[in-house]
């Protein structure tokens, strides 16, 4: 993987999108984009570390497919614009979109953000027409920069829930951190006895120490009372384990079908609530890592649920497969935080930092990552994720 990667992925988690979700924001620009062009076909396409996802299309249409079997990847390499005649092209001339579809022109534009890191593509594609002309061409870009400036738009939103997601997690634990030891000074306040002293400056001691004792804990109850502060967790931002589950399984299962795999993904059937944040990038990696590293006709399950801690909620991820595993270097080295650059099972690229990634997202989190894998016999990975009720 190379570094303009990694920043890329990353870009997409901070981005924390629900892909499937993108489409009715999406779709108008990429009809409009063919419109513009002339075109058959326009596509908004979002790249992270295995998938490319078709956010919205001419055609209505929510996708997905390879990264490597994609054009728009080697558009997300080009500093402005990649043009291609693919029926021509020896790159492209023997894929399913020019031998099945009929394509013989190719158009596409990174979608640079500020930090001018491609996190996708704009693009068009064409049965007829093999060119286009500069006035199409800048207004394509126009296009792209409204595309671009949405995105940005939605990176300073989650910048701003980050910020009081961050908020909230420090007042809780202010909360709970001092709760506790007051509510112990208040017990012993009513039961000391004070022999040395009169009864009216017992009294005054303890009416002092019990009401300062009682304005603290009635202060840390407010906070974690507080309507504002706790209508962060509205139903937009959250998932419970179920709507978790149905989430990955509509967005994964094509991959699993595709790669003649078994997806399984089995989610406890619990009504709580918790924080979207980060977590369809998080597991999303891990079963699209597994998918990757498994053969057809194999096997990748997963299991969500929610636990009991002495302190609070986990929600308990497990994400096992019968693929080809690893060595107990290899996973030592994922654990200390050291690259593996490993190939597929179907000749996909050996996009090494997946693991890595999740782990660094794990870590955000203040969750737990353990690895359990044995070479020729498949790996299992369990994530624990504290929940902030």
């Amino acid at each position: 993987m190379i570094p303009k990667d990694i920043v890329r992925i990353q870009k997409l988690a901070d981005l924390d999108l629900d892909y499937e979700a993108l489409r009715n924001e999406f779709g108008p620009l990429s009809t409009l984009a063919a419109k513009v062009a002339g075109t058959e076909l326009s596509e908004v396409n979002l790249i992270d570390n295995y998938t490319q996802w078709t956010v919205a299309s001419s055609c209505n249409e929510f996708s997905q497919m390879n990264r490597e079997d994609s054009i728009c990847n080697i558009t997300i390499q080009e500093d402005t614009d990649f043009k291609s005649r693919v029926d021509l092209d020896p790159r492209f001339n023997q894929s399913s979109f020019v031998t099945k579809e009929g394509y013989k022109f190719y158009y596409g534009i990174p979608l640079k953000l500020n930090d001018n890191i491609a996190v996708g593509t704009l693009c068009v594609g064409s049965k007829h027409i093999e060119d286009l002309s500069e006035a199409q061409i800048q207004q394509l870009h126009i296009i792209a920069k409204q595309i671009v400036k949405q995105l940005e738009l939605k990176y300073e939103l989650q910048k701003a829930k980050q910020s009081i997601y961050d908020e909230k997690l420090i007042k809780l634990r202010l909360a709970h951190d001092i709760r506790s030891p007051l509510s112990g000074i208040s017990q012993l306040v009513e039961h000391i006895d004070y022999e040395n002293l009169s009864k009216t400056e017992i009294k005054e001691i303890v009416d002092s120490i019990s009401s300062a004792a009682a304005g603290i804990l009635q202060l840390t109850s407010d906070i974690l009372k507080d309507d504002n502060f706790g209508s962060t967790h509205v139903d937009e931002a959250t998932f419970t384990v179920e709507s978790l589950g149905k989430k990955l399984t509509d967005l994964y299962a094509p991959q699993a079908k595709s790669k003649g795999i078994s997806l399984s993904i089995n989610a406890e059937s619990n009504p709580l609530k918790f924080p979207k944040r980060n977590l369809l990038p998080l597991v999303g990696n891990l079963i699209a890592n597994a998918i990757k590293f498994t053969q057809s006709q194999e096997q990748v399950e997963v299991a969500l649920n929610i636990t009991n801690s002495e302190q609070r909620k986990i929600l308990s991820i497990t994400v096992a497969d019968s693929g080809i595993g690893m060595t107990q270097s290899q996973v030592n080295s994922i654990l200390n935080t050291q690259s593996v650059h490993k190939n597929g099972t179907s000749g996909e690229l050996g996009y090494g930092m997946g693991l890595l990634f999740v782990k660094e997202l794990v870590a955000n989190l203040e969750g737990i990552m353990s690895i359990e894998s044995e070479k020729n016999n498949g790996t299992k990975i369990q994530i624990q994720i504290p929940i902030v009720e």
